[in-house]
């Protein structure tokens, strides 16, 4: 989502137009949700993540995407106990515009997954194999009063989701992610984010990993302290799901334009 013009990611940017996205978050959890959606005590758990999200702007309807984290991850119960620091998945892709007017447009992205972060998908949907992510978007944005053309703008943001793992051949993933925000003033955003995800369960090297389910929200604030530079604070919950740590935590971010 642009800061700079409340408008979606389904937009691409102008060619040689950039945005870069820094972000530091950090998450704890007491309980873990099992397959039957019952909640299990936890010893530990504890994640920080630093994250890069970058688009430029190619051509007039081809802009590139990429995305990279680092992580450190303690966890302890649930019969594990992981003590894990290194780079989580990093995603290169394209966004194709398919069509675009004034407060709307939809655009397909098709990104390669370079594996990373733990294998275990209860703690990290990350990582496993390479993929392959095809990603389909639609955005819309508009003025909430046409009196106040600078002010009051709302807008929404849908995505949906599928990967394909390169090593077993599957579809491994299914995700649909869903923004909706409102923008009162030139400096002041917010916005309400819903992650719907579904990996299937994979047998790697005779070791199991389970399928798993989550729905989690996040609720943010976003402030403009420069030209093209915003910084973003907001909260993160696991609100359900299945064989999926139940997280709870917080997130800033610095969005800057170029």
């Amino acid at each position: 989502m642009s800061a700079e013009t409340a408008r979606a990611s389904a937009w691409n940017l102008k060619p040689l137009d950039m945005q870069i996205i820094v972000t530091s978050a950090s998450t704890s959890a007491d309980a873990l949700i099992d397959v039957d959606g019952d909640k299990v005590a936890l010893d530990n758990f504890s994640k920080r993540e630093s994250r890069i999200y970058s688009e430029f702007g190619l051509f007039k309807n081809l802009m590139f995407v990429g995305q990279a984290g680092y992580q450190t991850i303690d966890f302890k119960g649930a019969g594990s106990d992981v003590d894990f620091i290194g780079f989580d998945e990093t995603k290169l892709g394209l966004q194709y515009q398919l069509w675009r007017k004034p407060g709307l447009a939809a655009s397909i992205q098709a990104s390669y997954v370079i594996d990373g972060g733990l294998d275990d998908p209860r703690l990290n949907l990350g990582g496993r194999n390479d993929e392959v992510e095809i990603r389909a978007l639609y955005g819309r944005s508009r003025h909430i009063s046409a009196e106040a053309p600078q002010k009051w703008i709302w807008f929404y943001d849908i995505q949906a989701a599928t990967r394909y793992d390169l090593k077993t051949e599957i579809i491994s993933r299914w995700q649909v992610d869903v923004t909706a925000g409102v923008k009162p003033s030139e400096k002041w955003m917010g916005l309400a984010q819903i992650y719907a995800s579904q990996t299937r369960e994979q047998i790697i090297n005779q070791f199991t990993t389970p399928e798993v389910t989550q729905l989690k929200g996040e609720l943010s604030i976003a402030y403009k302290i420069r030209p093209k530079r915003y910084i973003q604070l907001g909260a993160t919950q696991t609100l359900g799901g299945r064989n999926i740590v139940q997280e709870t935590g917080y997130f800033v971010s610095l969005w800057q334009e170029f």
